[in-house]
């Protein structure tokens, strides 16, 4: 995740942005950049509601 995009994650989430940080922080980096190609950001197969969609 980009600087800016984290810093404006936990703006909005806060201690939960730290939290989910400290699980992050115990993977290798090179892990969480392979995973991050992985997986498109879609929302269509989840039941969200119109709030919690991310387009």
């Amino acid at each position: 995740m980009a600087a800016d995009a984290w810093a404006q994650f936990m703006a909005v989430f806060g201690l939960y942005a730290a939290r989910i940080q400290q699980v992050l922080d115990r993977f290798d980096p090179a892990v969480l950049t392979t995973a991050d190609g992985q997986f498109d950001d879609r929302d269509d197969e989840l039941p969200l509601r119109p709030e919690e969609l991310t387009a």
